[in-house]
């Protein structure tokens, strides 16, 4: 497999995650209140302070995901390819 094109899934991995993290918080912005009713309709016993810890710790889950297996990867790989020449 070449290194370009593990760069560039990983590098897209990471844009992708970022897209999907802003629409994530755009909606529970924007539609916060809709959400929960839907979701505690289904949780009886949830409340609301506990539903918005939840969607935070999860939005947090999913940066930490995103910095540790496709950014540092990315980076890591275009440090390290630097001083090396290209075969092409």
């Amino acid at each position: 497999m070449d290194r370009k094109f593990v760069e560039g899934v990983l590098l897209r991995c990471v844009i992708l995650g970022v897209v999907v993290l802003i629409i994530w918080f755009v909606f529970f912005l924007v539609a916060g209140g809709l959400i929960y009713d839907v979701h505690g309709s289904m949780f009886k016993e949830i409340t609301d302070r506990q539903f918005q810890v939840i969607h935070y710790c999860g939005m947090g889950l999913l940066k930490l995901f995103i910095f540790v297996f496709f950014l540092v990867p990315y980076i890591a790989l275009r440090w390290t390819g630097k001083g090396q020449k290209s075969a092409d």
